[in-house]
């Protein structure tokens, strides 16, 4: 009687599993709204995301300089910065978790995106857990893209480059 009983108790564990899996995964797809932050950049001014990135397209990395996957992906992020520099695309590198030096770190490797300092809360704000962290943002401020653990450099590029692609053909929001 012991065993049917515990037999039971699986079988509806784990269907009510099942059925929450699809509503989860779903939910998943959802875009949601980017959280608004103002930190300091590299050169001490005080930047607000809202109002610096307005209704463009933005790429946001969470990083830090000991993260050896950061410095593997931040190539990739720069090629894009690069050829996007002219459709008015924000690149922001949060810095995370440091004991280094990030603007030193920049500019010996040639990096030319946003570089936000001590973005410790802001992180904690979009969830993010490691680094990189890597969010693509539409016009409306929508998370559209969000770099999944272990993807692939390669992969994260091509990635950002069609979300960015997809972005920038809609339809301006202020309009």
């Amino acid at each position: 009687m012991r065993r049917i009983q515990l037999s039971v108790v699986r079988v509806f564990i784990l269907t009510s599993c099942i059925m929450i899996l699809p509503v989860t995964v779903g939910a998943a797809k959802v875009a949601t709204i980017a959280e608004d932050w103002t930190l300091v950049d590299d050169s001490d001014a005080s930047i607000n995301y809202y109002t610096d990135s307005g209704n463009k397209v933005s790429v946001i990395l969470f990083w830090a300089t000991w993260c050896p996957y950061c410095r593997s992906l931040m190539p990739y992020i720069q090629e894009l910065a690069d050829e996007y520099k002219d459709n008015e695309v924000k690149f922001y590198a949060l810095n995370v978790w440091e004991d280094r030096d990030p603007k030193r770190y920049f500019q010996k490797y040639g990096f030319t995106f946003h570089l936000m300092m001590r973005a410790d809360l802001t992180a904690e704000d979009y969830g993010v857990k490691g680094t990189p962290a890597l969010f693509v943002i539409d016009k409306s401020h929508r998370i559209i893209y969000v770099r999944k653990s272990g993807e692939n450099d390669v992969a994260v590029k091509d990635a950002m480059q069609k979300a960015i692609e997809q972005a920038l053909r809609e339809e301006d929001p202020k309009k």
